[in-house]
């Protein structure tokens, strides 16, 4: 994500089409790939009717929780340390396991 953007500003902004439904608001997956220059091809959405140009389209729409959470490309991005201190473990080859002969 090249901006810093919070909800609060998407709410302002009116190159970004939204939609409030259910309490929650719902915003143009369409305009927020353009408003973030990033590919948002795999979030979570769901079509609703919005009105555009006071024509009213079926668009596909997601909550800025389901946009930021696509948007996380690393996990544990801001996990401090690790829990694994001896690192030489994770390099290490397996051991064979053999049978006793009876």
């Amino acid at each position: 994500m090249k901006r810093k953007v919070n909800e609060e500003i998407l709410r302002k902004d009116s190159s970004v089409n939204k939609v409030q439904f259910d309490r929650e608001w719902f915003y143009s997956i369409k305009d927020m790939a353009d408003y973030l220059s990033e590919d948002l091809t795999g979030v979570e959405y769901i079509t609703l009717p919005m009105v555009i140009d006071e024509l009213t389209y079926n668009v596909k729409c997601a909550t800025w929780e389901d946009i930021t959470r696509f948007l996380q490309k690393e996990p544990l991005e801001d996990f401090k340390g690790s829990v694994l201190k001896n690192k030489s473990l994770l390099k290490a080859k397996p051991v064979a396991k053999t049978r006793k002969k009876k």
